[in-house]
């Protein structure tokens, strides 16, 4: 079935206008620019891209057995078998992150009426909405013609509807034989392909190659890739477009089901295909972490996310009274301030004040003896108490974004403790105080990520990654190697001296493990997600270490397009195609 879309294009032009004037892009790109380029200052070249999602298809059971015509593309293309679908892999949630570049923790879509779930906490809060890319196309680029060839009339209907053409196929064949004509008869800029019948063989049988039907349906669809790819190849103006093709999946599977958030449900693929790309394997890995945020629900402070260990009898593992040395490293980004309520401390900044993030110590009392983070305005502060005299150290953080920050403790004979903070590998801040009894820097209490309810003077709002802990005093050079050590930390060099290791991946039921065995776990309380982002770590890893997940594709695409992405759409995704620019760019101006 056809549908025309009809745009009243004076309106649009004046929204887009007001767009562009008080927009910014999200990343470095040319503006915003809509007509043709010369190539050889006589034939236009337009950019144009191809999106195929094949619903279903597992990216480890893809690398497995990757058929021809997949195999051919991966030689011009810059491609994973380890991205990773939206925490929710339903296929309505899993398509609109895809789409709307947004996860499912801020869309809130669960079903195929594509309408945000209200606030269990607060039914009567408007619910943000987020639009598909092709509405944000219609908006501020409307000149560029979008098509879209599904099996699923709900996802034309809803989720879809702004496209210029839909089409519904009945099977996956219809949809391989529309894109065929659609390539000879229109000459579409944005083209969105789906195809499910790996979606159906994997609920039947199960989410992988060793499902005979799962494999055939996976080396049919190949077929249709390749003749797809010859039929592109082969338009009369295939000389003057430079194609971007996009193949990757919804989501993945485990058993015969999906919907939940498993790895296995969440592992997909994605291939970035263009005639000049040099092929390359994209190596980045995930990095999970949690959201710390909130307070303890009394008064009106909203109850937040917090993290507290189980004390497994090895409390003593953390104590400096123990260990005479500590090396303890954390991977932050602190948050906007913007939890406003009558004790929040300079809201919308990132100032936080008087509140213990991290540490073994439930107060910040003198009279309680332990050693904590604890935020001081715009800075960080380690304090280290014996229960008379307390040891500090203190820094600025770095805010909004990413960092590693490792704190080395030692004590110098009985009576003397040195703190150095370091960020990202390099010394911060140093300080020595004299006058300390070590013996007595210990305590029962529990290891605690988050807000303590008896000293949070303010809310606190920040990310937190991959912690651990060792009972040695790390030199620079050994933090540095820590940090960018290929090796699993429990099977690299410095794993005998690792006591404690949490990635900050929960279970269903909050419990994140220690990697260490016999070590105390922590267990989260509150409304706390899990989340995942391409590792972030203070090393050179090289242009392609890039980790994809499914809200990466719409800054990608309007990327290639060449289309102004604004502030106020709230993408959460990130280009990595810009990297690669030498490849193309040249090529293109030829």
């Amino acid at each position: 079935m056809k549908r025309l879309l009809n745009i009243k294009k004076t309106l649009i032009v004046v929204v887009s206008a007001a767009f562009l004037l008080v927009g910014c892009t999200k990343y470095a790109n040319p503006p915003a620019i809509y007509e043709d380029y010369e190539q050889n200052l006589q034939q236009p070249v337009k950019r144009k891209v191809l999106f195929i999602s094949i619903d279903g298809l597992v990216g480890q059971e893809l690398k497995k057995s990757v058929p021809s015509n997949i195999a051919e593309l991966l030689k011009t293309s810059k491609y994973t078998f380890n991205a990773l679908a939206d925490e929710n892999t339903s296929n309505p949630s899993s398509w609109m992150t895809m789409m709307s570049g947004v996860t499912y923790a801020n869309h809130h879509i669960i079903d195929e009426s594509y309408i945000p779930r209200p606030n269990e906490d607060d039914p009567h809060e408007n619910v943000a909405g987020y639009p598909s890319m092709l509405y944000r196309i219609a908006t501020v680029a409307p000149s560029m013609k979008t098509s879209v060839v599904s099996r699923s009339v709900t996802l034309n209907d809803k989720l879809l509807v702004s496209a210029n053409e839909t089409y519904n196929g009945a099977t996956d064949e219809d949809v391989k034989k529309k894109v065929l004509d659609l390539f000879n008869t229109k000459n579409s800029d944005f083209m969105i392909v789906q195809f499910t019948s790996l979606l159906d063989a994997g609920e039947k049988g199960g989410f992988t190659v060793s499902n005979n039907d799962y494999a055939n349906a996976l080396k049919k669809v190949d077929g249709y890739i390749g003749e797809i790819s010859k039929a592109l190849a082969a338009r009369k103006n295939y000389a003057n477009e430079d194609w971007l093709v996009i193949l990757t999946s919804n989501h993945g599977g485990i058993g015969d089901s999906y919907g939940g958030g498993t790895l296995e449900e969440r592992n997909t693929f994605a291939i970035f295909q263009n005639k000049n790309f040099k092929g390359a394997e994209l190596t980045g890995k995930a990095m999970s972490y949690v959201r710390m945020w909130g307070y303890d629900g009394t008064g009106n402070k909203p109850l937040g996310v917090r993290a507290v260990s189980d004390n497994l009898g090895n409390s003593s593992d953390y104590d400096l009274a123990t260990t005479k040395e500590l090396t303890i490293s954390a991977r932050f980004r602190f948050n906007l301030n913007n939890t406003i309520i009558s004790s929040t401390y300079q809201p919308n900044t990132y100032n936080y004040w008087y509140s213990g993030i991290f540490g073994k110590d439930s107060n910040t009392s003198l009279g309680t003896p332990g050693w904590m983070y604890f935020t001081w305005g715009n800075d960080l502060q380690v304090k280290i108490s014996d229960g008379v005299k307390e040891a500090t150290c203190q820094t600025a953080k770095v805010n909004g974004e990413w960092y590693t920050m490792t704190t080395v403790i030692k004590a110098i004979g009985n009576d003397q403790v040195n703190i150095k903070i370091y960020n990202n590998g390099t010394l911060a801040q140093e300080t020595t105080t004299s006058g300390m009894n070590v013996a007595n820097i210990k305590t029962n209490d529990p290891l605690i990520f988050g807000y303590r309810p008896n000293i949070s003077y303010d809310l606190v709002d920040f990310d937190v990654s991959n912690v651990s802990i060792f009972n040695k005093a790390f030199t620079q050079d050994e933090i540095r190697n820590s940090l960018c050590s290929e090796d699993e930390l429990t099977k690299s060099p410095f794993a005998n001296n690792l006591k404690g290791y949490w990635k900050m991946l929960p279970a269903e039921n909050g419990l994140i493990q220690n990697e260490v065995a016999g070590k105390s776990a922590m267990g989260l309380t509150g409304d706390f997600q899990s989340r995942m982002t391409s590792e972030v770590v203070p090393c050179e890893l090289g242009d392609n270490a890039v980790f994809i997940q499914a809200a990466d594709f719409f800054p990608q695409i309007f990327y290639w397009l060449e289309v102004r992405t604004l502030k106020d759409w709230k993408l959460e995704g990130q280009v990595f195609l810009n990297k690669y620019e030498v490849e193309f760019l040249l090529s293109e101006q030829k």
